[in-house]
C-alpha cells in the first residue's frame, strides 16, 4: 500500500532513540548502533506515535520508509486508546544511508491519515572500527605529542606556549577507520576533557592533520602530576553519537608547575598506574600517602587531616567526584591509608581514575593540595544488577493464579544510587503474534528512605500489563536517570552515555510455567509420602534427551527448609542417560510433618531452558486428629478463670499434622449462654510442626461461669474436605475475687488498702474507687453500698451504684477503676472509732437480675475522727542524777527519763530503731505532755529513740548509747622522746603522755600522789569507739605516783599507779666539738667538762678524729692515749655518782686499766678489756662523789675514749 498524497494533519513520528540533528538543511536526524541495534536488539529502533484526535479501538498505524515501503503495522486495543503506541521497526528495514520515515492512520471506515515526513542518517560503524586488542586502548586511534614535551615535560619556562597534540597518519592516509566529516574528538588532559573538535571533510580524508590545542588554563586546571605524568587520550562520537570503543592508547606528560605541591597519593592496587578491577574483587582500595618532610620544608604535622578526592567519568554514568576525609595524622613521618569504596573503583573500570589529597592544617594555616595520580582501570565495567519478579515461578509468571494481585519487581539497591534519580523499568513484553508490548510505566524515584535504609526497591506493576502477553515472554531491565543539574556538569558528548542500563533478567514466560518434562522421581515415595526416618534418598532426572554441556539444576523445595538446589554440567558419557542427584537425610528429616516439591530445569546449550513438572509429596505420618486442648486448663476437665485472664488458648497436637495444614478451632458456649459466650477463630495455618497453640477469644470465659463448654476442631489439607475432631468438654470454675479487687476509699489508709479511715483529714468528698477484677468487660453490671454508724448512734447507708444503672464503661477498662464520691458532711458525720463498710457486687454475663451477682470481699474501715499531732521528744536525762544527755551522747546509766508531746488524752508508745518497744505505753496527758522512765537499758547497745503514735507515726528520733561502766587503765607513760617510762625507773622529761582506757565517751582525772593529798595533773575524755583516752601532762622533778580516776561513777574507781622519778638530765662529753690537741708528759688542757694531764711515761695523749669509727659507739673525735707505761688523769669539773664511757684498746698490752676517785681517794679501779680484731667496751662506774679518773698503761697501749656520760 503506498502512503496517499494528502495535507499532513498528523506530527512526525517519535523516535526516542534518534539523535542530532545531523543537517538543518535539509533537516536530518541519526540513527546509531543503540537507536537500531542496542537498545532492543531483538524488537529493533523503537517508536511512538499518538494519541489523535479521536482514537478508537481497530484503528490502524503504519509505518513507511521512503512512499511505500511498510515496515510496520499496529492495531488500536481496548486498552491503548487515548495513549501513547510504542511500536519497533526491525533492524533489517533500515540499512546505511538516508532515509525519509513517516506513518498513515486509518480510522475504522475512513481514508488514511499521513503523518509528517522526519529524514534519518542511519549510520552503524563506530569511528576507529573494531578494538581488535584485549588491552586498554584503542590500537587504531593515534596520536602524537611533541617529543620535547614527552621527554622534558612543561614548567613554567613552558607553558605558557600549550601543547599542541596532532592526531593523523604520517601517510597521509585517513586519521583512523570509518573517519568521516562531522565526527567530534573528545580529548581528555589529566582528567580534564577539552572542548570538542569536529572533523572536516579534509581532516577527515586525512588531507589536513587535525591538531588539538591544550592551553595553558587546562594544564593548570588539570595540575601538577606524579613522576609518571598526566595521562593524555582521546575518543571519538561520530555525526550520530556512535563512540568508538575505546580510547585511544594512553601517553603521559610529566608536569611541574607548582613546586610547593605535596607528592601525589599512591593506589596501593595499582601496578605500573594500572588497576585491575576484577583483581580486586569486592574489596577497597587502599591510597598511600607519604606524609614525610624534606629537609627543606616543613609540610606534615600531627594533627593535620588528608582529605582524599577520587574523580573520573565512568564509560556509562555521570561524572565521579568523591572525597573521603582521612583520620588526623598522629605521627610524622607516617604512611597513612584511606580506603576507597569498591564500587567507586569497579565503576570506573575501562577509564581513567585522578586521585589527590588536601591536607587541612592544624595550625589553621591555608591547606595544602597535592600533585594527583592518574591511573587507567581495566577489567569488567560493575554493571546494574538484573530487576528480579518476585512472583516468576519456574521461569513464569502466570496472570490466571487467583492470588496474584499485582507484580512486584525487586530493585537491588546499588551504592550509585543517589537523591533525585529515577528508575526507568523497561517491561518489553512479546505477545503471541510476536509483536512487542512496551507499556510507558511511571518512573520509580529514589527517595531519602531508600538511600537510608540501603535495601531493595521495589516497583509494583499493575496486573493488566500482564494481560496483552499472555502466552507470550517477558523481559525486563531498568535505566537509572539523572538529574539535569547532573546532565549540565558533563560535557555534550559525556551526557550521550550519562544513563545507565542494568543487565536484563532472563526472560518470563506469561501464563503456566511451561513444563515439557516429566517430573523426577524421588526413591522411597509411596502413595504420595516419604517416611521422615529415610537416612537419603535420590532424585532422578529421567528424561532422556539430553545433550553434552546441557545443565539439569534439580530443585528440593521443602515446606520448612526452604529450597535446596543442584546442578550438573552434562558431558559425552553422562549425556543421554538418567541424572541421579542424592538427597541428604536434613532435608527429609527437616521437612517432617511438611511438604517437598521436586523439580528440575534443563538449559540447553543449543539455547533456551526446559522446565519439568513438580512431584508433591508428604513427608511423615497420616494425620491422627484429637480433640483439642485448653492450655491453660491442664487438667483437661475445667478451666479456673484466674488461669486464663490474658489468654485463651486452644491447643491442637495431633501426630501428622503438615505444614500448610488448615486448622479451625470452635468453643461453644454452655446452653442458654449468650452467642458471646461462644468463639470461632479464623483459618490457622501450620507454619512450624508440632504442637499448634491456636489463640481464643478471652471474652467467652465470663459467659460460661460455672457451666460447661464443648472445644471442638477441623483440619484442611489442601483441597480435601475438612476433617472434624471429636469434641472436649470442659467444666468453667467460678471466678475468684478477694479484698484487692474491691472497691476502696482512696483516702483511707495505704491509699485506701489500709483499715482505718481519717475523716479529720478530708478536704472534700470522700472518693470510692470501683476496682479492676479478672475478666471485667464493658456492660458488666454493678452494686456499691456504703453503711456504717453516725455520731448520734444511728445507722448510716448510701447506695452508690444499683445494677440496673450503672455497668462498666469503657472509660473504666482504659484508666482500669472508676470513682464515685460520697460527701464531706456524709463522712463527718461518722462515729469516732466506729466501722464503714463498703460492699459490691457484679453480674459478669451482664445480667441485671441481682440474685446473679458475684459478691465481692467486704471492705471494712475503722473511723478516725480526731485532729492528731505529730509526738516529739524534747529531753532525755539520766536517772538518777537527772544530768541532761544530749542527742546521740553515751551515758553509763541503765535508766533515763524521757519527756515530750503528743495530742492530749491518747496513748503513745516509745519505739527503737522504729520497732515498738514493749511495755512503754504512756498516758499523754490532757495539755499534750508525757514523761516515761525508760529502765532495764543494755550496756553497748545505741538507742534511737522515738516517740509513737497508735497509727505508727514517729516523734523525731533521739540516739543515746548506752556504755558500760567499766575500772580505768594506765596503759602508758612516754617521755618527751615517745619512749615507754617504766614503773619504778628515772626520767629527765617533765613533759609526760599518759595512755589507758576507760567506760566509752567518760572523763578521767589524772591523778599525781596519795589520797586527798593527791593532785591532778589533767583531764582526758575516752573515745566512743575504742575507749582510749590520752593526756599529756607536765610534772615536777621528785618522785612521782601517777593514776587515773574515773569521773563517771557514783563510787570512784581508779587505774593502776605508775611510780618514778624525775631526775634533771645528765652532762657528757664526746669530744667532737673540741679542737685537735697533742699532750707531752706533763702537760694539761681543759675541754670544759673536764681537764685532761699526761701525768707521767712515754704516751702521747690527743684529741684527734677517730679514723676507724665504731659507730653510735667511738666515732668523730676520740680522746686518744698511745704509748707504754703512761698515767693520764681525767679532772671532772664536777661531783657525779655514775660515770659511763666507750673505749677500745686497738694495741692492748692487757695490763691497761682505769682507777676512779673521790677527791684523791681511790674508790675503785677497773681494767680495759680487749678483744681480737678489737672492738668497743662499756665501761659503767657507779659510787658517790667521783671527781677524777686516771688511765693507767703497763705495756704498749694505744686506747681511744669517747662517749662520756656523767651523771649526779
Amino acid at each position: 500500500m503506498t502512503a496517499p498524497n494528502k495535507p499532513l494533519a498528523l506530527k512526525e513520528l517519535d523516535i526516542p532513540g534518534r539523535t542530532g540533528p545531523v543537517s538543518q538543511t535539509p533537516l536530518i536526524w541519526g540513527i546509531n548502533r543503540g537507536a537500531l541495534l542496542n537498545n532492543f536488539p531483538l524488537q529493533g529502533l523503537l517508536c511512538r506515535a499518538g494519541p489523535w484526535g479521536t482514537m478508537n479501538i481497530g484503528d490502524i498505524l503504519r509505518i513507511f520508509l521512503a512512499t511505500n515501503v511498510q515496515v510496520g503495522l499496529e492495531i488500536v486495543s481496548k486498552d491503548e486508546v487515548n495513549t501513547e503506541l510504542q511500536m519497533f521497526v526491525e533492524a533489517k528495514h533500515l540499512l546505511e544511508g538516508v532515509h525519509d520515515i513517516s506513518y498513515a492512520v486509518t480510522r475504522l471506515g475512513q481514508t488514511e491519515e499521513p503523518s509528517e515526513v522526519m529524514k534519518v542518517l542511519v549510520k552503524l560503524t563506530r569511528p576507529g572500527g573494531p578494538d581488535t586488542t584485549a588491552d586498554p586502548g584503542h590500537p587504531g586511534l593515534v596520536m602524537s605529542i611533541p617529543e620535547e614535551i614527552l621527554k622534558g615535560g612543561i614548567d613554567e619556562d613552558n607553558v605558557g606556549a600549550g601543547v599542541a597534540i596532532t592526531i593523523s597518519k604520517a601517510d597521509g592516509a585517513p586519521p583512523y577507520l570509518f573517519a568521516s566529516a562531522g565526527d567530534k574528538i573528545q580529548l581528555m588532559w589529566g582528567g580534564i576533557f577539552l572542548p570538542i573538535t569536529t572533523l572536516t571533510q579534509e581532516q577527515a580524508e586525512g588531507k589536513t592533520p587535525i591538531i588539538v590545542e591544550v592551553d595553558e588554563a587546562t594544564i593548570r586546571k588539570a595540575g601538577d602530576s606524579d613522576v609518571a605524568g598526566i595521562a593524555v587520550a582521546f575518543e571519538v562520537y561520530d555525526c550520530v553519537d556512535n563512540r568508538s570503543e575505546d580510547w585511544s592508547l594512553e601517553q603521559r606528560v610529566a608536569v611541574k608547575l607548582n613546586i610547593v605541591r605535596l607528592g601525589a597519593p599512591i593506589l596501593k592496587e595499582a601496578v605500573n598506574n594500572v588497576l585491575d578491577v576484577d583483581k580486586l574483587g569486592d574489596a577497597d582500595g587502599t591510597s598511600q600517602i607519604v606524609a614525610i618532610n624534606l629537609s627543606s620544608s616543613i609540610d606534615f604535622a600531627v594533627g593535620d587531616t588528608p582529605v582524599l578526592r577520587i574523580r573520573g567519568t565512568p564509560r556509562e554514568g555521570p561524572p565521579i567526584d568523591l572525597q573521603v576525609r582521612g583520620e588526623a595524622l598522629v605521627s610524622v613521618p607516617s604512611i597513612p591509608e584511606i580506603n576507597i569504596p569498591n564500587a567507586v573503583l569497579r565503576e570506573l573500570a575501562q577509564s581513567q581514575i585522578t586521585v589527590s589529597y588536601i591536607l587541612e592544617k592544624a595550625d589553621g594555616s591555608d591547606d595544602r593540595e597535592s600533585r594527583a595520580q592518574f591511573i587507567n582501570a581495566i577489567g569488567e565495567i560493575h554493571r546494574l544488577a538484573a530487576p528480579v519478579a518476585l512472583d516468576a515461578k519456574q521461569g513464569a509468571i502466570d496472570p490466571l493464579d487467583p492470588d496474584l494481585k499485582q507484580v512486584t519487581i525487586e530493585i537491588a539497591f546499588a551504592s550509585v544510587f543517589a537523591i533525585g534519580q529515577a528508575i526507568k523499568l523497561f517491561w518489553l513484553g512479546t505477545r503471541p503474534d510476536l509483536s512487542p508490548y512496551l507499556p510507558n510505566l511511571n518512573l520509580r524515584p529514589i527517595t531519602q528512605g531508600d538511600m537510608d535504609a540501603q535495601l531493595p526497591l521495589q516497583i509494583i506493576v499493575d496486573k493488566q500489563h500482564l494481560t496483552p502477553i499472555i502466552g507470550g515472554k517477558l523481559e525486563l531491565y531498568y535505566q537509572l536517570l539523572i538529574d539535569d543539574s547532573v546532565l549540565g556538569t558533563m560535557t555534550q558528548l559525556n551526557q550521550t552515555h550519562a544513563i545507565r542500563e542494568s543487565i536484563h533478567a532472563d526472560i518470563l514466560q506469561i501464563g503456566e510455567p511451561r513444563k515439557e518434562l516429566p517430573e523426577p522421581k524421588v526413591d522411597g515415595v509411596v502413595d504420595g509420602v516419604l517416611p521422615a526416618d529415610t537416612n537419603s534418598t535420590t532424585l532422578t532426572v529421567e528424561y532422556l534427551k539430553t545433550f553434552k554441556d546441557d545443565i539439569v539444576t534439580r530443585f528440593w523445595e521443602g515446606s520448612i527448609t526452604g529450597v535446596d538446589s543442584d546442578w550438573v554440567k552434562l558431558s559425552t558419557f553422562t549425556a543421554g542417560e538418567p541424572v541421579p542427584f542424592p538427597i541428604k537425610g536434613e532435608l527429609i528429616k527437616g521437612n517432617e510433618g511438611g511438604t517437598v516439591e521436586a523439580r528440575y530445569h534443563i538449559v540447553r546449550a543449543a539455547g533456551g531452558t526446559s522446565y519439568s513438572d513438580t512431584l508433591t509429596f508428604s513427608v511423615g505420618v497420616a494425620l491422627d486428629l484429637q480433640a483439642p486442648k485448653i492450655k491453660e486448663a491442664p487438667n483437661d476437665t475445667n478451666l479456673d478463670p484466674l488461669d486464663a485472664q490474658g489468654a485463651l488458648t486452644a491447643v491442637v497436637d495431633s501426630a501428622g499434622l503438615l505444614l500448610g495444614d488448615t486448622i479451625i478451632v470452635t468453643w461453644t458456649g454452655a446452653p442458654g449462654s449468650l452467642p458471646a459466650g461462644s468463639h470461632t477463630t479464623a483459618p490457622w495455618t501450620v507454619t512450624t510442626l508440632g504442637r499448634q497453640e491456636i489463640p481464643l477469644d478471652v471474652s467467652v470465659i465470663p459467659f460460661n461461669l460455672v457451666k460447661s463448654i464443648t472445644l471442638s476442631c477441623t483440619v484442611t489439607r489442601g483441597s480435601q474436605e475438612p476433617k472434624e475432631s471429636p469434641p472436649r468438654t470442659l467444666a468453667v470454675l467460678q471466678l475468684r475475687v478477694d479484698l484487692s479487687h474491691s472497691p476502696k476509699i482512696t483516702q483511707a489508709a495505704n491509699g485506701g488498702d489500709g483499715t482505718e479511715l481519717d475523716v479529720s483529714t478530708l478536704t472534700g468528698p470522700a472518693t470510692l474507687r470501683g476496682g479492676f477484677w479478672p475478666h471485667i468487660a464493658v456492660n458488666q453490671r454493678v452494686w456499691m453500698v456504703v453503711s456504717g454508724t453516725k455520731k448520734d448512734g444511728t445507722e448510716y447507708t448510701r447506695e452508690v451504684w444499683r445494677g440496673p444503672n450503672n455497668a462498666v464503661n469503657a472509660l473504666w477498662i482504659s484508666q482500669g477503676y472508676l470513682d464515685a464520691t460520697v460527701s464531706l458532711v456524709d463522712m463527718q458525720s461518722l462515729k469516732n472509732l466506729s466501722q464503714l463498710l463498703v460492699t459490691f457486687m457484679t453480674t459478669l454475663d451482664r445480667s441485671t437480675d441481682e440474685s446473679l451477682a458475684l459478691i465481692f470481699p467486704v471492705r471494712t474501715y475503722t473511723v478516725k475522727n480526731l485532729v492528731e499531732v505529730l509526738p516529739t521528744i524534747t529531753s532525755i536525762k539520766e536517772s538518777p542524777g537527772g544530768e541532761e544527755i544530749p542527742h546521740g551522747s553515751p551515758t553509763v546509766k541503765t535508766a533515763v527519763t524521757l519527756s515530750g508531746t503528743a495530742t492530749p488524752d491518747t496513748k503513745i508508745d516509745l519505739a527503737n530503731n522504729g520497732v515498738l518497744m514493749p511495755n512503754t505505753e504512756i498516758e499523754v496527758d490532757p495539755k499534750g505532755e508525757w514523761t516515761f522512765t525508760l529502765t532495764a537499758l543494755i550496756a553497748g547497745t545505741t538507742y534511737s529513740l522515738s516517740a509513737r503514735r497508735k497509727d505508727g507515726t514517729l516523734s523525731n528520733t533521739w540516739n543515746i548509747v548506752v556504755v558500760a561502766s567499766v575500772v580505768p587503765t594506765l596503759d602508758n607513760v612516754l617521755d618527751d622522746r615517745n619512749v615507754e617510762v617504766l614503773e619504778g625507773t628515772i626520767t629527765v622529761s617533765t613533759d609526760l603522755i599518759l595512755k589507758g582506757t576507760a567506760s566509752l565517751g567518760q572523763k578521767i582525772n589524772i591523778r599525781d600522789g596519795t589520797g586527798s593529798g593527791s593532785a591532778t595533773r589533767g583531764t582526758a575524755t575516752a573515745d566512743l569507739t575504742t575507749n582510749i583516752w590520752e593526756c599529756p601532762i607536765t610534772v615536777p622533778l621528785g618522785a612521782r605516783r601517777l593514776y587515773a580516776e574515773a569521773c563517771y561513777p557514783s563510787n570512784p574507781l581508779y587505774s593502776n599507779v605508775r611510780t618514778l622519778t624525775v631526775i634533771t638530765a645528765p652532762s657528757g662529753e664526746n669530744f667532737d666539738a673540741q679542737p685537735s690537741i697533742a699532750l707531752s708528759p706533763g702537760d694539761s688542757h681543759d675541754i670544759g667538762s673536764m681537764i685532761i694531764t699526761n701525768l707521767q711515761g712515754q704516751a702521747t695523749v690527743s684529741i684527734i678524729p677517730m679514723a676507724a669509727p665504731y659507730p653510735g659507739k667511738i666515732e668523730g673525735k676520740v680522746l686518744s692515749i698511745d704509748g707504754t707505761q703512761s698515767t693520764t688523769a681525767l679532772n671532772l669539773k664536777a661531783t657525779y655518782t655514775k660515770v659511763e664511757f666507750w673505749y677500745a684498746d686497738v694495741s692492748p698490752s692487757n695490763a691497761a686499766k682505769a682507777i676512779f676517785y673521790k677527791n684523791g681517794i681511790k674508790l675503785s679501779e677497773k681494767p680495759f678489756e680487749t678483744s681480737v680484731p678489737p672492738k668497743a667496751f662499756q665501761m659503767v662506774f657507779e659510787g658517790e662523789g667521783i671527781t677524777k679518773i686516771e688511765v693507767v698503761t703497763q705495756g704498749s697501749d694505744r686506747i681511744y675514749l669517747d662517749g662520756f656520760t656523767l651523771r649526779k
